[in-house]
This record gives structure tokens, sequence and C-alpha cells, in this order.
């Protein structure tokens, strides 16, 4: 997470308007990221270490996917990726201006996104933490529903953070442009809504407040009394559906049928990434036995990947997405490496990326036939596998590749493993793109797929 030149993000509303709390900081034609913060004054470092006491969980691998809601320049997540957390960090482009494409130009994952009307692209119960830094999302009003949110794509037993308004309002309102009744009361509406949705608190101290989804059912049996808000999602959406839904003023209950979901009960970090989540068996046509053979697989890919491309590994090579991912085996098998892997699942396809999340991986949604919410040039590397393949009756292959051009790095590599018809047809249209070709074998050596 190096400095960066200033043309590569030209926007210094931040620097300019938030000087004084240090979120960055220019000097001559390159910006600086010192790990300052509206609700971290000393640092995110020392704010992190304050949230590791409230939350021992954080330190000995029961947390290890997050996401991070309003984030800023994504100090946070950086952070938290020092100490192996993983972080999806969440911000639309607003009156700051290009976040993510800060954050991504750090190398920190990010993603465009909002809590609007829409649900986010995650699946239900996969975060392990969730996080808000004065992040202006009003979690009280219109019902709870933005938190409603939160609750159903954090994990049984994972920790929502907040920081800021309206926590510690006795001595912080003053600058919050309000009074103080009127903090005391979104405090008080605050903790009956979250009990409300079978949260509780776990901790707090200064400005850190600290809930826990419970991860006993029996706690929403009280969703079941008359004239009860909020009451269960029971209008037959899938918990999981997450690609142009709407927000539902409901609470998503957890299966009870899933035995291994919540945080206490899945295996610590690093354990968890090669072993087979419950929700494996979820996904049909899926099993133990064929995860443990997908990840073997992508063992030895990976393997032969690193032969063709031999930056893999090195610092040239740290935003990495796969563009269509099935349990996240190309991400498991580069673990070592100082990269990240944005997983994505087609929202045309199976429903795998509850497993991603549940072996301590990260992903989103996506349809490949629309433009992915990223800024241009922010990944280093593109891996493609059977894509054109599947969504080819779909999506021209014309428009996804121009997407893979928008969205790679100067310079940056795409694998594009497919059947030998797709890849001669690839290789065409990539060439018109001016990028510079080479077909291979794949490791087995099969002409029925090349890269």
């Amino acid at each position: 997470m190096s400095p960066f030149r200033l043309m590569n993000v030209p926007y210094d509303w931040i620097n300019k308007q938030k000087s004084n709390q240090h979120w960055l900081r220019k000097e001559g034609e390159k910006f600086y990221f010192p790990g300052g913060g509206t609700m971290f004054p000393k640092g995110v470092s020392a704010y992190v270490d304050l949230m590791q006491n409230l939350i021992p969980e954080m330190k000995d691998g029961t947390v290890r996917t997050a996401i991070d809601t309003g984030c800023g320049v994504a100090s946070w997540g950086g952070d938290l990726l020092d100490r192996g957390i993983l972080t999806v960090s969440l911000a639309p482009r607003d009156n700051h201006e290009a976040q993510v494409q800060f954050a991504l130009e750090r190398g920190i994952p990010a993603i465009l996104g909002i809590i609007s009307t829409q649900r986010l692209p995650f699946p239900s119960n996969s975060f392990d933490m969730a996080h808000c830094s004065r992040c202006l999302i009003p979690w009280t009003e219109f019902g709870g529903i933005y938190l409603l949110e939160v609750h159903r794509i954090l994990r049984p037993g994972g920790f929502w953070v907040l920081s800021g308004p309206p926590i510690n309002y006795p001595k912080r309102w003053r600058g919050w442009n309000t009074t103080r009744d009127e903090q005391k009361s979104d405090y008080e509406k605050l903790e009956e809504l979250l009990t409300s949705m079978c949260f509780k608190a776990y901790n707090k101290k200064d400005d850190i407040a600290v809930w826990q989804k419970s991860s006993d059912n029996n706690c929403y049996k009280q969703l079941d009394a008359p004239d009860n808000y909020p009451t269960k999602c029971d209008d037959g959406t899938e918990p999981d559906s997450a690609w142009y839904t709407p927000l539902r003023p409901c609470v998503v209950v957890p299966n009870p049928k899933t035995k291994k979901l919540s945080l206490s009960s899945i295996p610590k970090w690093p354990e968890r990434l090669h072993e087979a989540p419950d929700r494996i068996g979820d996904v049909k046509g899926s099993s133990a036995g064929d995860f443990n053979r997908d990840d073997s697989k992508w063992k030895k890919r990976v393997k032969h990947y690193k032969t063709l491309l031999p930056v893999i590994g090195t610092d040239k090579i740290r935003n990495v997405m796969d563009m269509n991912t099935r349990y996240g085996g190309f991400a498991a098998s580069l673990i070592d490496d100082p990269l990240w892997v944005m997983n994505v699942v087609s929202s045309y396809a199976p429903n795998t990326l509850p497993v991603v999340y549940d072996r301590g991986l990260i992903g989103t949604f996506h349809d490949w036939c629309e433009a992915f919410s990223t800024y241009p040039r922010t990944y280093d590397l593109l891996h493609v596998e059977s894509l054109f393949t599947s969504e080819s009756h779909r999506c021209e292959m014309k428009h996804v590749l121009l997407e893979m051009d928008r969205i790679l790095r100067p310079l940056g590599y795409a694998l594009i493993r497919e059947s030998s018809y797709f890849v001669d047809a690839v290789a065409t249209i990539a060439k018109g793109l001016r990028w510079d070709c080479h077909v291979e074998a794949t490791e087995d050596g099969s002409e029925r797929k090349r890269f």
C-alpha cells in the first residue's frame, strides 16, 4: 500500500476538505495515506488495536471476512488486511469522488456500492464482521431497513461495529450539528431495533460499540408475535437472491438445518480454507468430495499458471479477479502470494458464493452482460474459466472483452481458459484491442481446452 501518483486518481477533494483528519496527504505529484479518519484521529492502527481488545475473536482466526460500509479511502480494510482479515470496502461515488478508486489503487479490496433500494450483491450469512465508521447511513430510518440488510449478510455470531453518531453521544453530540436529546433518542431507537433483530450488545468503549448477531434461532420466535416489527421474511424471496432484488423490511432467519453456519461452529482461519463447508450441500450436484477434488485441481493448475506467467507471486500482481469462479479454488491456491482475489459468481450460475465465503474468501454476484462495479484500470490480473462457454448465448463476447479491457490496468494480464473454439475467437477480438496474445496448452496438454 505504497503512495501512488496523482495522475492515476486525479481527485483532490478529500485532501482539501479533510486535511485535518489525515485521510490522505498530497506531496508534489503523489498521494500518501497516513491512516487517519474521522473517527480515528490517532491513526487507524490504534483504532483497530482498540477494536481487537473489544473483540478478541479478531486475533485468533475466528474473524476472517469483513465488510466496511462507507469505507472512505479504505484505511480500515487496509489495516485489517495486514492482520489477516479480508475486507470488502464498499462506497458509492459521492462528493468524496473516487473513494473506491483510491482503495483499489492502494491495493485494497473494494467495490462500488451503496445500501439504498436493492440488496447488496452478497449471499446471506456470509461476512464474519460488518463495520461503519461515521458512514452516514441512517440506520434507524425507514424502519431500520438498512440494518436489516446488514443482518442478512452477517453470519450468525458475527459482529456489527459502529463508531460515530450516536455512539458516545454524551461527549460527542456538540460536534454533530444536533442536540443531545436527538442523539439520545437515536441511540435508544438503534438499541431497540438491534434487539428486535436478535442482536445483543457485546462490548463498548469510548467511540466504538459492538453488537453480535445471535447464533440461537430460538431468538427469532419473538418475531411471530402479532403486530411485531420487524417480521420474518416469508414472501418466498430466496435469502441469497441479491441481484436486482429489492430490500425487504423483514428479518432473514438463518436456516436451522445448516449446522456449521455460525461463527463459533466453522473452523478458524486458515483451517476453514480447505475444509468443505456445510453449504456445499445446498448447491445442486455438489458434494464434499467434489469440493476436495476441485481444491486439488486448482493447486495443480495454479502451479502451471506460474510457469506461464512468472509475475504471479511478485509485487507486480496485487489486485486479481476470478471472473467465473465456482468454489474459489483459484483464489485458495494463491493464498500465500502477496495479492487478493475478488471471486465473481454469475447471477445466472449455481449459487456457490456462500461456499466461497465459508472458506474465508470474498466475492460478489455479477452478470457479465453488464459493466462491473469498479473504476477503469483497477485490476492487475483477470482470470476467466469457461465464462464464454457458459454465457455466450446471453452476452456478446466482444462486449465482455471490452469490459475486461476497461477494468484491466495497462500492462495487466488476462488468463482466459476456454474451449479451443472460444480461445481462437477470443484471440481474434483481443488482437483488435491491441492485446499481446499467446495461445498456450493447459497443464494436462488437453486439446479440448487452451489458454
